[in-house]
Order: structure tokens, then C-alpha cells, then sequence
């Protein structure tokens, strides 16, 4: 059983009231995707990992399809088990490849760079089965490790700089998110958004009973629940985005443009309310 240590942050969360808005219907702007799993956007574009068809595809915010990267296999441009996606700032984009243990990165007209992956020194082999990525406002690159239980953190030339155990409360990471120096942690299983440190120090939790996916901004949290969306910020009256319909989130993005939700099967928008 976990030990309570909520942080004044997760009380102010528990005690602050929330505005709530009529029902909104979420319009759908892309269909047929085969196992989704995680949605990145940029000012200009919306990136989405596609499980079943080992791909990532780059499509603009009407949900037009721009182009589709990848196909099953193990070289440039291919995926084996695609799990996450982080595009930054657009300049860059990192795909979490499991089955062939690295991170791909691409430019912003998707061609190929590089990729982060394990290698073999002094008899020592290191190998990397990479799920959760994120990388932080200066560039640097966080990943989970599902193999190890272990985050490595890697400079801007990727460079291995740190590496920490995921400390045992944390059950499953199934979203990581860096910001404002820590890191934020779904973790579905236990329903509890962790907060550690940058160097992994354990910070403490507060309860996400029943949330889907999570965005986490400077200013405050985003969470998607089946059946409504509320945003928690640090300051002031958060609110609640009641939904017509249930939508089995498992990733969220919000920009100016809007709120985008993603379930495995389809991508659908809604306005986001000015803040």
C-alpha cells in the first residue's frame, strides 16, 4: 500500500473547485488508425504512433494525412513495436522503437538523423528497450526503459548523462512528461500521477483515480478522464470539459488550437477554452 505523501501542489489540486461547462461533442478528424498510441504537436503539425502498422504518421490540424514514416522492420525509417513520440518544437522527433531497442530521431521533414541505442564497450553490452519518452524545454532526452527500470537522460548530442532506477511506488509509466525541473509520471496501474526530481529523487504523488492520459503544462495539468476533461492549474479556478460521447483516451496533446484526444482507433479535437 502506498504511504501518503501528497505534496502542498497534489492539496491545492484536491481542494480547489472546479467550473464545469455544458457537454461538448468531440468532433473526429481522423479514423481507421490500428493501435494508436501516442500523439505529439507541434505549431504546424499533429504526430501520431501507430502500433499495428509500426509507423508514425504527420498529419496537419484539420487531421489531413501529410505523411506516413515507417512499415515494420529494423532499419531507417522502420519500426518494430513503435511506443511514443515527442516532436519538441517541431525541429526535431523521437520515436520509442521497443522491439528494436533504440529511439529514431528525425528532422521536421521527417528525414532521418540518428538514433539513440545501446552499444558494446570494454565487454559490456548495453541494451535499451525504450516505451515513455520525453525531452525537456533545453533539449535534453528522457526515456523509461521497460527491460531495466531504468530512466536515462542523454544531452542534446546524445550523450548518455544520467541514468536512475524508477523507484518502486511508480507501477507502470505510461506517460512521462518533463517540465518546469520534474518529471511527471502516469502511472495507470496504481492511479497516481508521480513527481520526481531530474536525477529521480522521489518527490511524491497525488491521486488520478480513473485518468486516461495526463498533459502537463508550467501553468498546469490537463487530464483525460472517459467521459470529461478537466485542467488543474497551479493558480486559480480550474474546469471541467464535460463530453457527449465516452472516448477510451490513451494519449492527449492541447494546444491554442484545441484539445486533441486519442483513443487507438481515432483522433478527435475540441476547442480549448481560453485560459
Amino acid at each position: 500500500m502506498l504511504k501518503v505523501q501528497c505534496s502542498m501542489f497534489a492539496l491545492l489540486f484536491l481542494a480547489m473547485g472546479t467550473l464545469s461547462t455544458s457537454a461538448q461533442s468531440p468532433q473526429k478528424i481522423y479514423s481507421n488508425l490500428d493501435n494508436a498510441a501516442s500523439i505529439s504537436v507541434t505549431q504546424n503539425h499533429i504526430y501520431i504512433v501507430e502500433k499495428g502498422k509500426n509507423r508514425l504518421l504527420k498529419l496537419d490540424y484539420s487531421g489531413k494525412l501529410v505523411e506516413t514514416i515507417g512499415g515494420r522492420g529494423s532499419g531507417d525509417y522502420e519500426f518494430s513495436k513503435p511506443v511514443d513520440v515527442d516532436a519538441t518544437n517541431g525541429l526535431k522527433i523521437f520515436v520509442t522503437d521497443y522491439n528494436n531497442r533504440r529511439v529514431q530521431v528525425f528532422d521536421r521533414r521527417a528525414q532521418y538523423l540518428s538514433s539513440i541505442e545501446g552499444r558494446t564497450s570494454f565487454g559490456n553490452s548495453r541494451r535499451y528497450n525504450p516505451t515513455q519518452i520525453a525531452v525537456s524545454g533545453l533539449g535534453e532526452v528522457y526515456f523509461a526503459d521497460d527491460e531495466s527500470r531504468l530512466t536515462h537522460h542523454f544531452d542534446l548530442d546524445y550523450n548518455l548523462l544520467d541514468e536512475f532506477r524508477i523507484p518502486g511506488q511508480i507501477k507502470s509509466v505510461d506517460e512521462l512528461i518533463v517540465r518546469e525541473g520534474e518529471i511527471n509520471i502516469l502511472d495507470r496501474t496504481s492511479e497516481t500521477i508521480h513527481r520526481l526530481a531530474l536525477n529521480g529523487a522521489y518527490r511524491g504523488f497525488y491521486p488520478a483515480e480513473k485518468v486516461l492520459a495526463i498533459f502537463a503544462q508550467d501553468s498546469g495539468t490537463w487530464m483525460v478522464y472517459k467521459d470529461k476533461v478537466i485542467y488543474e492549474p497551479k493558480t486559480g479556478e480550474g474546469y471541467t470539459l464535460n463530453l457527449e460521447t465516452i472516448i477510451p483516451a490513451v494519449d492527449v496533446h492541447v494546444e491554442r488550437e484545441g484539445i486533441f484526444i486519442l483513443t487507438k482507433t481515432a483522433l478527435f479535437k475540441l476547442p480549448a477554452p481560453l485560459r
